[in-house]
């Protein structure tokens, strides 16, 4: 049987994934909601962030453009081989290679499965930057970073990318590259860890609903038996 959490009916696991923190609210709408343990006005986000790092968790900023910009660097060779044999930093080389198979996506994941993640994504971070533009590496902002590519060279990607296990990791490029349009829309919000465990955590208020691309991703990672919850903050 569904369960009801908030004014939506999850699927069970969903629903037993979830956990409730609370805060002092401001009375404010939008981002300074909340009062922060230090009694500074915050979003959700900054709670939670809080939660985690007072129970000795490292806390790392993970939805869509994260996981895309990782599914980007992954088959680089193979999305964007043109961006991998030009000199020219003037023309954008947004459009994936069209010709690429399955077969040959498929041998590059079973590579990526026994190599070392953090080398691996750093040395493709070191090709695209000898290339030219893609968007979904260099066009938008990430965590105070001007885009993505500066935000995975951050200390605290380069953790995750030490801490995440090979087989985590191309789960998720699978489920991924198995998507009809390869956009990894819905994944959480944030990925926390410490020396015991990761977490992937889809964060909402009292009553936010979960999208349907956000339950999707929950069921996944809850299938392949990766740790998520949704972590709801309610006003105390």
């Amino acid at each position: 049987m569904p369960s009801i959490s908030a004014k939506q009916i999850l699927p069970e696991k969903i629903a037993k994934n979830t956990i409730i923190v609370t805060a002092p609210k401001t009375g404010e709408l939008g981002k300074n909601y909340f009062y922060c343990s230090n009694g500074e006005k915050c979003s959700t986000e900054q709670v939670v962030r809080e939660y985690y790092k007072n129970n000795s968790y490292q806390v790392m900023r993970a939805e869509y453009s994260f996981w895309k910009g990782m599914f980007v660097l992954s088959f680089l060779d193979e999305l964007y081989p043109q961006t991998l044999n030009t000199k020219s930093g003037n023309k954008f080389f947004d459009v994936e290679n069209k010709n690429v198979t399955p077969e040959e996506l498929n041998q590059k994941l079973n590579l990526i499965k026994k190599t070392n993640i953090q080398n691996f994504i750093n040395t493709q971070i070191a090709k695209h930057e000898k290339g030219s533009y893609i968007r979904w590496l260099d066009e938008w902002e990430i965590e105070s970073y001007k885009n993505p590519t500066e935000y995975f060279k951050s200390p605290i990607v380069q953790e995750f990318l030490t801490k995440i296990d090979n087989k985590t990791f191309c789960k998720i490029l699978k489920h991924t590259l198995d998507d009809y349009d390869r956009n990894p829309v819905g994944t959480p919000d944030y990925i926390v860890w410490n020396n015991k465990q990761m977490i992937f955590v889809e964060v909402k208020r009292k009553n936010e609903i979960l999208k349907p691309e956000q339950i999707e991703w929950g069921e996944f990672l809850i299938k392949n038996i990766i740790p998520y919850k949704v972590l709801r903050v309610l006003p105390n």
